[in-house]
């Protein structure tokens, strides 16, 4: 069960995001080895650490909070209250307006992978890795010459990049087993404005009995659309019978973890973009839409899963430099 956040020995998060960038270099380092034994050399783990992306056209990363910080444990509580000084005072009093740690744990992840992205591709120091949004919402860095999207399901958080000009990447993660309707009585029924006649027929191929292979075909679908509307910035605010997706293949982590073979049209019009399709461990589909246009590499989109320690001690000792004022609200 999701707990209620809490805060430690009656202090804001704003004093300890001032307190921390006016520490000692030592304290920092502290915070990042809080709970790790090793003392990774940051600039050398960017270039030999799996997570060495950094020139890839397309990539994900993606972080598996649930133990780190919304087990009930006191542990996880202070990693959390301590994580939520990486980020800025404005964005840790949006994380105030979240009732349950769940939530405000999956929001703060977001945070901190698009900071960890902001930092390295746009080469700034960490605390001046702004997160500004466009009047839809979507989020993005102004100075930028590369494109992100994040998206979180039951724990997990993951951030799309595409590195280019002008081209837009959307990506979804969804959990077709944490669902809280009823499945099986006309559960097919509540999706008439969502999918099309021929997207039903690809769903219900096995019939309404298959209830646990049709709810994952239909979860497939789903996050494709909304990965795609995502990409071009609508959100789901168009009518989603507009989209169609054809050629999508079932995933599964054993027999088929991958799949690009996804065609959509949009308006009865054939769009020429690249769509993949990943079973992200046993339980988590990963959808990822963006243009072919510019992209060289005919190779798959390359996901990477990092740890939490790894961002803090990018932050810390990498791109949080003491000497450099705070954010103002």
């Amino acid at each position: 069960m999701s707990l209620p956040i809490a805060y430690t020995n009656d202090q804001t998060v704003d004093d300890l995001w001032l307190e921390r960038s006016s520490a000692s270099s030592s304290a920092m380092v502290d915070l990042a080895t809080a709970s790790s034994d090793s003392e990774t050399n940051v600039e050398s783990t960017l270039e030999n650490t799996e997570t060495a992306v950094w020139d890839l056209e397309t990539f994900i990363l993606w972080i598996d909070v649930r133990k780190c910080w919304i087990e009930d444990t006191v542990e996880a509580e202070e990693r959390f209250a301590e994580s939520l000084t990486l980020v800025p005072p404005e964005e840790q009093n949006s994380l105030r307006r979240f009732h349950f740690r769940r939530d405000a744990a999956q929001h703060l992840a977001s945070l901190l992978l698009q900071h960890l992205v902001i930092s390295q591709l746009a080469d700034v120091p960490w605390v001046e890795s702004r997160v500004s949004r466009t009047f839809m919402g979507r989020p993005f860095h102004e100075q930028a010459r590369f494109d992100y999207n994040v998206s979180h399901h039951s724990g997990r958080v993951a951030i799309g990049v595409r590195v280019a000009d002008s081209r837009h990447i959307g990506i979804d993660v969804v959990d077709p087993e944490d669902a809280t309707r009823n499945w099986k009585h006309g559960w097919i029924d509540d999706f008439h404005d969502i999918f099309t006649e021929s997207e039903y027929a690809q769903i219900l191929r096995d019939g309404k009995k298959e209830i646990e292979i049709t709810k994952r075909r239909l979860f497939t679908f789903w996050a494709l659309k909304e990965a795609y509307t995502k990409a071009v910035g609508i959100g789901l605010v168009t009518d989603l019978r507009t989209i169609e997706f054809s050629r999508v293949e079932d995933v599964d982590i054993t027999e088929r973890p991958y799949t690009r073979s996804t065609i959509c049209k949009v308006n009865n019009e054939l769009i020429d973009w690249r769509f993949e399709v990943v079973a992200l461990e046993d339980d988590l589909i990963l959808a990822t839409a963006t243009t072919n246009e510019g992209l060289f590499s005919g190779g798959t989109t390359q996901i990477k899963k990092i740890e939490l320690d790894y961002i803090t001690k990018v932050a810390v000792q990498y791109h949080l430099p003491i000497t450099l004022a705070p954010h103002v609200v």
